[in-house]
């Protein structure tokens, strides 16, 4: 499924642009309100949103700002007829993918939603290997989680018994476990996956 949401106030370009991209092979959600959008649009991936940037009731780069408030992380392209150039910055600085100024290019508009599409795939893909290693980590013990950040920074089987007051046979019951768990047959690997998750550490 490639899905295309379409947001913009002017009827016709919301019709015209729907019914191209459905006879293209892609799905679409047309809005003229983003507060509608922001109700009722569920979201599904690969997608993008084709955003306007004048709008009732907010403008697209409040809509952008609002999505990114909400954690929803769906590719933008900006299509506009009249936008000041802060408005641009601030929408590309903000991460929007592209800005498309009407009338555009049919073939222009495609390479910019299949852009984005492609960079969504990605996104989700990211999301769900993270969310697994999440698990992962989430599924080791307290005490498995202290042999597990003190791996992560090299420490020796010997120092990280010394350092939590255990023999070193228990401390390689942990370490086989651990890997286990994670997933891993490496220290290095072990190392990485915490580099991830935002739980790497220096020695202290």
């Amino acid at each position: 499924m490639k899905h295309v949401y379409v947001i913009d106030d002017n009827p016709v370009i919301c019709t015209t642009l729907g019914e191209t991209l459905n006879r293209l092979g892609y799905t679409t959600e047309v809005y003229s309100d983003p507060l509608i959008f922001l109700q009722n649009s569920m979201p599904v991936s690969p997608a993008v949103i084709l955003l306007d940037m004048r709008l009732p009731t907010m403008s697209g780069v409040e809509l952008q700002q609002r999505l990114q408030e909400i954690g929803r992380q769906t590719p933008i392209v900006f299509i506009s007829g009249e936008s000041m150039s802060s408005e641009i910055v601030q929408g590309m600085k903000q991460g929007a993918l592209d800005f498309l100024f009407k009338p555009f290019n049919l073939n222009d508009l495609l390479a910019a939603i299949e852009l984005g599409l492609d960079k969504d795939r990605k996104q989700s893909t990211n999301t769900a290997q993270q969310r697994s290693l999440r698990a992962k980590y989430d599924s080791l013990t307290a005490r498995e989680k202290e042999v597990c950040g003190l791996l992560g920074q090299g420490c020796l089987s010997k120092k990280i018994a010394i350092d939590l007051s255990i023999s070193t046979a228990t401390v390689k019951v942990h370490k086989a476990r651990i890997l286990e768990k994670m997933e891993v047959t490496s220290l290095q690997h072990l190392a990485l996956q915490l580099e991830q998750l935002g739980l790497a550490s220096k020695p202290g």
